[in-house]
């Protein structure tokens, strides 16, 4: 088996940046993922540059319970399912999220 990254999730967003204290938390993996994971030297790179880095996940937390009731993935939620006003726009940003991260998965799958 060969990794092919990571995925930091569930943290909160201030200018499309994680807040400080998650930040602060995220950057120490990629050095922990280099040396651990890979068995290779740490190179020191920042979390937003670095290649094993598949994506900074926001949390949705507000989604999960409508997609749970209507047994949908947040990404698919409808107004008739609940998602209305900021939530719609939620699901938006949830589909191109996910979108990109299987757009990694499969450029490093191959």
């Amino acid at each position: 088996m060969k990794p092919i990254g990571y995925i930091v999730s569930q943290h909160g967003i201030k200018e499309s940046r994680p807040v400080k204290a998650y930040f602060q938390w995220a950057e120490r993996i990629p050095a922990i993922y280099q040396t651990a994971i890979l068995g290779e030297e740490s190179s020191g790179t920042d979390i937003e540059k670095d290649v094993n880095c598949l994506a900074l996940l926001k949390h949705y937390r507000s989604l999960m319970p409508m997609g749970m009731e209507v047994n949908k993935p947040i990404f698919f939620l409808k107004p008739a399912d609940g998602a209305i006003g900021a939530h719609l726009e939620a699901v938006r940003r949830a589909y191109e999220d996910f979108k990109n991260v299987a757009e990694k998965n499969i450029e490093k799958a191959n």
